[in-house]
């Protein structure tokens, strides 16, 4: 699926804002997560990229090299190696709580699985 990557490195930029207007974003998020009754998650490859797991498209990302044609600066970490991060416990410790309704994964690391520890 290289051919669907961007060759270009500015096609896949990424954008900050400042963190006033990333905060005011997410309190909106909240809001609307918790007024919902059917909230659900739909996560890929991204969400496990902090974990050291590459994703597909991203700057460093599997096809977006080869589209490139660059070879990757680290290794990916082994899925079986890799540790939720937050994100993954946050998506299941809302689930518990009856918050989330659904998790949807296109993954294969099982990352949301590993989740077994009591989030404080």
């Amino acid at each position: 699926m290289a051919s669907t990557a961007h060759s270009n490195p500015e096609q896949i930029k990424e954008h900050f804002e400042p963190e006033h207007i990333v905060r005011q974003k997410a309190a909106t998020m909240a809001q609307w997560i918790l007024e919902s009754h059917h909230f659900t998650a739909f996560t890929g490859a991204g969400i496990s990229t902090s974990a050291g797991i590459r994703d597909y498209r991203g700057p460093e990302g599997a096809w977006t090299l080869k589209a490139q044609g660059r070879k990757p600066k680290k290794r990916s970490t082994a899925t079986t190696k890799a540790v939720p991060t937050p994100t993954h416990m946050t998506l299941v410790e809302m689930q518990r709580q009856g918050i989330l309704k659904y998790l949807i994964s296109q993954n294969t690391d099982g990352l949301h699985r590993k989740v077994t520890t009591e989030i404080h």
